[in-house]
């Protein structure tokens, strides 16, 4: 049994980015593997990844007491073999919520080096557009040392047969999944 987390940023529900999670869970629940999902995107307003301190000199953000990052998702991150990153790409990148997340791992880079990795994004430009977003995306995997069990760049997910088809690969991808990492 393998432990993975997906971490998605996307608020549109249903959309594409939530598409291509769906499926590499569903494939990835298979082989018993114990999966966690954190949707960053569909938190709202009640759950917010940052603060703004009114009453804080020389402080800015601030962490909230009832913070789920901290409490849920950061312990199981710790735990994870695999770490699956999901977005929709928003000019050439990925989206706020998802990042705001990724931002969290500053205070756990050490603990959290040396997983393996996918990245699920999905996007309505060619290969040109989605070159930024690769470029980001792969710097992040070397720098966490996260090699790549299978990336998705799904750049025509406008396309319903094409969607299909990358939908399709991430279910694939995440029900190879089989043994410890």
């Amino acid at each position: 049994m393998t432990k993975i987390v997906i971490l998605t940023g996307s608020p549109h529900t249903p959309g594409t980015s939530q598409l291509l999670a769906d499926k590499f869970e569903k494939g990835a629940r298979l082989n018993d593997n114990q999966v966690y999902r954190y949707d960053a995107g569909l938190q709202g307003n009640n759950s917010p990844h940052y603060l703004q301190l009114e009453e804080a000199p020389g402080m800015e953000v601030g962490i909230p007491d009832n913070d789920l990052i901290e409490k849920e998702v950061i312990p199981k991150l710790l735990e994870a073999e695999i770490v699956v990153l999901v977005s929709s790409m928003y000019y050439f990148g990925i989206n706020a919520q998802l990042k705001a997340v990724i931002d969290r791992f500053y205070d756990y880079n050490h603990e959290l080096k040396d997983k393996h990795s996918v990245v699920l994004i999905s996007g309505y430009g060619s290969q040109d557009d989605v070159a930024a977003i690769k470029l980001h995306m792969k710097k992040l995997q070397e720098y966490m040392r996260w090699p790549s069990l299978g990336d998705i760049y799904a750049e025509d997910s406008w396309n319903q047969k094409k969607l299909q088809k990358f939908a399709q690969k991430a279910y694939e991808i995440g029900k190879s999944i089989k043994g410890e990492y």
